[in-house]
C-alpha cells in the first residue's frame, strides 16, 4: 500500500489471533466487509504448533489442551479434519508436591473457595500473597495455593488483584481440570482453517502503531505507514500489548485506566519425550495412582504435566511461569534445559534425564503476543477492567482471552470473545444507524 492511501472498510481487526479470526469470520458471514491487521508474519497468536519435516512429530509451543465442553473449539477442531483424543493420565491420576510427594488437590474453583470464605472484607487492591497470607496459616498449603495461582495465571501471587482473579476464575466454568483432551493434530490446522475463510482479508507485518477516531469512524496507521479507516473497530489483542497503541485523547481517556490495569504473565514451555512413561510404570507397580502432575510449591509458578496424548508418544511437560520465567528470560537455552532437567529429576528419579527429545518455547514480553497464557489485573489495576473492555464504546471494542465471558485465558474463551465483540459491535453499529 501506498503511503498516505488510505483503504475504506466496514470493520477493521487489529490482531489475527484467535479472538481476531473468530471475528473475522463472524463479519464475513455477515457480509461485511473488513481487514484483518496483523503486527507479525503469521496467524494463530499464542497457537502455534512446531512440525517436523516429515511431519513424524509435532509440539505445540503454546496453547493446546481442551475439554469437551469448550464446544467452539472443538467445533473447529473438527471442522479443520481432526478429532479430540484424551490427555494420558486426566483420569484416575494425581497431582502431587514436589517437597513431599503427597498427593493434592486443588483446582481453579479452590482459589474461588478460599476468597469466598474471606466474607465481609473488601481485597480489591490487594495483592493475592497478601490475602493469603493473612487468611491461611499453614505454610505449606499457602505455599501450595500460590505457586498453582502463579501456574495458572504465569503471573506471581504478589502482583495480582485478588478481587479480579477470583472474577476472572468465576468465569472457567469447566468441571474438568480444562486439559483433558487435545486434538488429534497440530493446531495450526485449526489456524489455517480460519485463515482459508478470511485469507484475502489478513494483512500481515502491519503493526498497528495509531488509532484515531473520526466522524465517520476510526483511522488506523501501521508501523509501514499504511492507513486504513473503518466504520467500526475491533482491537483483537491482549490488553497489554493495546496499551502500547498511541490512541486519539478521547479514546486514550476512556481505554487508558482499563487497559493499564493489566500486566503480562511469562511463561517457558519445555516438553520432554521419552520411550517409556516410567512415571506411570512405577506408578503401578506401587499400586498407586499414576502420577499425573507436580506442583512446584519451591518454585512458585512452576509445574509439571502428563502431555501426553492417549496412544501416542510419552512426553512430560514443565511449564516454567512468573518471575521465573522472566528470570531466565535472556539465559543460554542449555542453562534453561539444566534448570528444568533438575526440576525433573528431584520429583522424578533418574530416569527424567533419559529423554530422547524436546522443545523449547518462550512466551516473555513479547510486544504483540503479551507473555504468558494472558494478561492478569494486578493489584492496582481496575478489578472490572475486563467488563468494560469487551462492550462497545462508540463503534470500538476490544476482544482478547482475558475478557472472555466464559472460559479466559484458555483457547476457547479467545474465540468466544471474538464472536461476542463481533455480535456486540454489529448490534452497536445497527443502533448508530438507526439514530
Amino acid at each position: 500500500m501506498m503511503e498516505n492511501q488510505t483503504s475504506e472498510y466496514d470493520v477493521i481487526i487489529v490482531g489475527a489471533g484467535l479472538a481476531g479470526l473468530a471475528a473475522a469470520k463472524a463479519m464475513h458471514e455477515e457480509g461485511k466487509s473488513y481487514v484483518v491487521l496483523e503486527a507479525t508474519d503469521r496467524s494463530g497468536g499464542k497457537v502455534c504448533s512446531k512440525v517436523s519435516e516429515d511431519s513424524s512429530r509435532y509440539f505445540e509451543l503454546g496453547a493446546q489442551f481442551v475439554s469437551e465442553e469448550m464446544t467452539e473449539m472443538v467445533k473447529l477442531i473438527k471442522e479443520a479434519g481432526m478429532v479430540l483424543t484424551r490427555t494420558e493420565g486426566t483420569q484416575d491420576n494425581r497431582v502431587i508436591s514436589d517437597k513431599s510427594k503427597e498427593p493434592i488437590y486443588l483446582d481453579f474453583h479452590d482459589i474461588t473457595d478460599t476468597l469466598g470464605a474471606i466474607s465481609g472484607e473488601h481485597f480489591s487492591s490487594k495483592p493475592m500473597d497478601q490475602v493469603l497470607e493473612k487468611h491461611i496459616s499453614q505454610k505449606r498449603k499457602r505455599q501450595i495455593l500460590k505457586s498453582f495461582i502463579a501456574a495458572e495465571t504465569t503471573v506471581n501471587s504478589r502482583y495480582i488483584n485478588a478481587e479480579a482473579i477470583k472474577n476472572l476464575i468465576s468465569r472457567v466454568t469447566t468441571t474438568t481440570s480444562g486439559l483433558d483432551h487435545q486434538a488429534s493434530g497440530p493446531l495450526s490446522n485449526v489456524v489455517k482453517h480460519l485463515e482459508s475463510l478470511n485469507k484475502d482479508a489478513i494483512h500481515y507485518l502491519e503493526p498497528v502503531v495509531k488509532v484515531k477516531e473520526t466522524k465517520s469512524g476510526y483511522t488506523v496507521k501501521t508501523k509501514n505507514k499504511s492507513k486504513y479507516h473503518g466504520k467500526a473497530l475491533i482491537m483483537a489483542v491482549p490488553p497489554t500489548a493495546a496499551a502500547r497503541i498511541t490512541f486519539s485523547s478521547a479514546l486514550a481517556d476512556h481505554y487508558r485506566p482499563y487497559l493499564d490495569s493489566y500486566t503480562d504473565g511469562a511463561v517457558i514451555k519445555m516438553t520432554f519425550v521419552y520411550d517409556k512413561p516410567f512415571w506411570r510404570e512405577s506408578a503401578v507397580k506401587g499400586k498407586q495412582k499414576s502420577i499425573y502432575g507436580v506442583v512446584y510449591s519451591a518454585h512458585e509458578g512452576v509445574n509439571l504435566m502428563d502431555s501426553s496424548i492417549k496412544g501416542g508418544e510419552n512426553r512430560l511437560t514443565l511449564y516454567i511461569g512468573g518471575e521465573k520465567a522472566i528470570e531466565l528470560a535472556d539465559v543460554p537455552t542449555e542453562v534453561k534445559e539444566f534448570y528444568a532437567r533438575e526440576r525433573l529429576i528431584e520429583v522424578l528419579g533418574e530416569d527424567a534425564e533419559n529423554y530422547k527429545d524436546y522443545e523449547i518455547s518462550e512466551w516473555q514480553q513479547s510486544p504483540y503476543y503479551g507473555g504468558g497464557y494472558g494478561a492478569i489485573i494486578h493489584h492496582h489495576g481496575l478489578p472490572d477492567a475486563n467488563e468494560i473492555l469487551r462492550e462497545p464504546y462508540h463503534t470500538m471494542v476490544f476482544a482478547s482471552t482475558e475478557l472472555a465471558t466464559d472460559f479466559p485465558l484458555f483457547m476457547e474463551g479467545a474465540v468466544l470473545s471474538g464472536q461476542y465483540a463481533a455480535k456486540r459491535l454489529i448490534e452497536s453499529m445497527s443502533e448508530s444507524v438507526t439514530e
